[in-house]
């Protein structure tokens, strides 16, 4: 196993002798490539078999916002896939060639939308011609990557003084734990950037949950709850653009939701999460004076194994031999993955590059919290996606989640190491 060094590249965008003003960018772009006529295969179950989907019942975005302190920039795009691989962030970047940006500023989280693209279908190491794991399509690629990059040249274009301020608050009732756990995050912790007349330019809302409510038999593009409930942010705040970052929620399902089809139990799930957030973004108070801290590192990873289990659970669904499984984890799956933290104010992210539980992600953001940040949140599958991330106890356990994580027993304990260290590293930047 690679040890546990790792490479930090941390970048303090602002000193403590110093106020300086803080600019910032919004961009949206669809990223729906049936619109282009080009066939989309939906993400999240190996049932669909790569079957293409058959119509848009709503359009999903990526959304880009820059901010920019003392010369130095930070992106969030926000994507309605089930993930997102590397390649399609670097070759968004390369494509949109906005001065200041790379990969290791840009945090790219998918929303996990079951009813989206499915990432495999975009990552250029999925060789196999599995439709079980998704077909990889250079045509969606192309067309995903030129449409964030649309996304972040507008967001670059936008550039103007702003201001920011952010909140949090418990919305208990909207998710549970799947697999019979105590842990649940039903914090919703939101980031408003204004101009300088206090108009609301966007909100990044953060909110953990699977966007499960599409099952197997949905097969229109949809943004799955998440997507109604930006939409629903935004009709009811009035004004700007809501992005929706999910949490650490790989042991995590929506849950209270009501209606008669899981479209119906979609909408009524992201309205009322909605009207929630933009009430309480209404009353968030933005100034001109925080500063911002952001720090990155690309983190080594164990040798890839299979789980147990993962025959028993998983393979039938994803059409995985005990022959192709050993073949199949070397080129599909990273040997190191990014992580960012970025803190504005009193609001700081931790990100994930995949699904991590509740657990692991409560524990950062209580680390970060304890730094003196009233508002920490999980920015999960973001810039790349290695699978579950489990803690060695919860793996033991088995289940669907252990089959779905692929570095052994011990990877929950490097991440959840490394996020602290880099969490807790940003908090304490003056």
């Amino acid at each position: 196993m690679r040890g546990l060094l790792t490479v930090l590249c941390t970048v303090a965008l602002v000193s403590s002798a110093a106020r300086a003003e803080i600019a910032a960018g919004v961009g949206v772009a669809s990223i729906t490539p049936l619109e282009a006529g080009i066939p989309t295969q939906l993400g999240g179950y190996g049932d669909r078999m790569g079957k293409p989907a058959e119509g848009i019942h709503d359009t999903i975005k990526a959304k880009a916002l820059i901010i920019e302190q003392n010369g130095q920039r930070i992106a969030i795009v926000t994507v309605d896939t089930c993930t997102i691989p590397r390649c399609a962030v670097e070759q968004s970047l390369e494509k949109a060639g906005v001065e200041g940006l790379n990969y290791m500023n840009t945090l790219v989280p998918a929303s996990h939308t079951h009813g989206g693209t499915e990432g495999f279908s975009l990552d250029v190491r999925n060789v196999f011609g599995n439709p079980h794991v998704g077909i990889f399509s250079q045509e969606a690629l192309d067309f995903t990557t030129d449409r964030i990059a649309e996304a972040l040249k507008a967001a670059a274009a936008d550039l103007r003084p702003a201001r920011v301020g952010s909140a949090s608050l418990m919305a208990p009732g909207f998710a549970a734990n799947r697999r019979d756990d105590e842990y649940v995050d039903d914090e919703l912790t939101l980031l408003r950037i204004d101009d300088l007349d206090g108009k609301a330019r966007a909100v990044l809302a953060g909110f953990t949950a699977h966007g499960t409510f599409m099952t197997p038999d949905e097969m229109l593009i949809s943004g799955d709850w998440a997507g109604h409930f930006q939409r629903t942010t935004e009709a009811a705040l009035g004004e700007g653009v809501c992005l929706y970052m999910n949490g650490a929620e790989g042991d995590i399902r929506p849950s209270g939701a009501h209606g008669g089809s899981r479209w119906e139990m979609a909408e009524d799930h992201g309205l009322r999460l909605g009207l929630i957030a933009a009430r309480a973004a209404a009353e968030i108070k933005t100034s001109d004076d925080a500063m911002v801290r952001f720090g990155s590192k690309m983190i080594p990873l164990p040798a890839r194994v299979a789980s147990p289990d993962f025959l028993l659970i998983a393979g039938e669904e994803y059409g995985v031999s005990q022959e192709m499984i050993g073949a199949m984890l070397q080129p599909m799956f990273p040997d190191e993955v990014p992580m960012y933290a970025l803190r504005i104010g009193d609001w700081q992210a931790v990100s994930m590059p995949g699904e991590a539980i509740c657990q692991i992600g409560l524990a950062v953001k209580k680390a970060v919290q304890g730094e003196g940040v009233a508002h920490p949140v999980i920015a999960g599958l973001t810039s790349e996606h290695m699978g579950y991330i489990l803690t060695e106890d919860e793996y033991n356990q088995s289940g669907y989640e252990a089959t779905a994580s692929f570095y052994g027993p011990g990877l929950g304990k490097i991440i959840l190491d490394n996020a602290l260290e880099l969490g807790v590293q940003v908090a304490r930047m003056k």
